[in-house]
């Protein structure tokens, strides 16, 4: 794959991708509800912005932007003078979602990229699964999904955007999820019982076009965000 390297901006992760993430790209953050996945994406996002690059954050769950940052307000990585200045925070609704495919793509076309971000986080995919109509009314076809989400990431490749995108997806069950083969990379977070301690790792499956350091890597959430 061509592209350079864009930091993930946190650290060690990184190191494990050998040299960061390849941009421009599209990397799937997967695993369970509660492990982790916003956090790491809006980490890199706010790290991202202070360095000076055009973020957004694109919500699929019709939450409004007081939710979302409240909910990232007690990590130290939060910056509340960041926001619409260099991080834009976005809530796609459900009216929105109900329209279908077009009225999606639309909206990310003339309200996100229109603004020329350098990195984007949609979060999460699985809303799309949802879609039940085409823009000329007709039903969705759950095959036409793929083609549906390879189009949008054209969208972001031509754009030069590096796009994180959260799932909601077992790590038992990433093989089996059509998500993980439309990724150019897929990180998965997990809690494991080890020993009777629970402890959250985060395992790269794939990375395509580049080499990274694979097993299982631990790390625990602090105010500092997600540390190795």
């Amino acid at each position: 794959m061509d592209g350079m390297r864009s930091p993930s901006y946190i650290k060690k992760l990184d190191d494990l991708l050998c040299g960061g993430l390849i941009k421009p790209s599209c990397i799937l953050i997967a695993g369970s509800c509660g492990v982790g996945k916003t956090n790491l994406c809006m980490q890199s996002l706010f790290n991202a912005a202070k360095e000076g690059e055009r973020c957004a954050y694109v919500s699929l769950l019709s939450e409004s932007e007081t939710k979302i940052t409240r909910a990232m307000s007690s990590f130290t990585f939060y910056d509340e003078n960041l926001i619409e200045d260099k991080l834009k925070i976005f809530s796609i609704n459900s009216d929105v979602v109900a329209k279908g495919d077009f009225a999606i793509f639309e909206y990310i076309n003339e309200n996100i990229l229109k603004d020329k971000p350098s990195r984007v986080v949609i979060d999460t995919m699985n809303v799309l699964e949802d879609i039940e109509s085409t823009f000329d009314e007709r039903p969705f076809h759950k095959s036409e999904l793929r083609a549906f989400v390879q189009n949008l990431f054209q969208e972001f490749d031509e754009n030069e955007i590096l796009l994180l995108a959260t799932g909601e997806i077992p790590a038992s069950n990433i093989n089996e999820s059509i998500w993980s083969y439309i990724f150019d990379t897929v990180i998965v977070l997990d809690i494991q019982n080890d020993d009777e301690n629970n402890y959250r790792y985060l395992e790269i499956i794939k990375e395509r076009g580049s080499d990274f350091i694979t097993g299982k890597h631990k790390f625990t959430i602090t105010n500092d965000g997600i540390s190795f």
